[in-house]
C-alpha cells in the first residue's frame, strides 16, 4: 500500500505496507508475494521497513482488509504522524487486487 494522499506526508516513502500471510510451517510471506494466494493460516500487516504487526486476522477477504487496515492503524499513522487515514481513499492498493485476469488473445495463425 503506498500512500497516495493529498499532501506530502514526511517518511511514508520508506513505509510501504502489504498483507504478509503466516503459512503453516511457520514462514511469513514479503512483500512481493500475494498473501491471497499464498497456503496461509493468518494475514498480518506488514511493512517494506521490516515491522509485522502481532495482530493475526483470518485468511479470508475480510481478514485481507483487516490487515490492510491495521498497517495504516498500527504502523503507518503512529510512525508519520499523520491522522488517521482511509486504506481506500489515500493508499494505492497492490496491483493484484486491482489488475483484472484476462484470458490470454487467440494465437495467429
Amino acid at each position: 500500500m503506498l500512500y497516495i494522499g493529498p499532501v506530502e506526508i514526511p517518511g511514508s516513502d520508506d513505509h510501504e505496507g502489504f498483507v504478509s500471510a503466516d503459512t503453516a510451517d511457520g514462514r511469513a510471506t514479503g512483500i512481493w508475494t500475494d498473501a491471497r494466494h499464498a497456503p496461509a493460516v493468518a494475514y498480518r500487516a506488514a511493512c517494506e521497513c521490516g515491522w509485522r504487526d502481532d495482530v493475526a486476522f483470518v485468511p479470508d477477504r475480510l481478514g485481507h482488509s483487516a490487515a490492510l487496515r491495521a498497517f495504516v492503524d498500527h504502523h503507518f499513522t503512529p510512525v508519520t504522524g499523520s491522522p488517521a487515514l482511509d486504506p481506500a481513499r489515500h493508499f494505492l492498493p497492490a496491483w493484484a487486487a486491482v489488475v483484472v485476469a484476462r484470458e490470454p488473445a487467440p494465437a495467429m495463425a
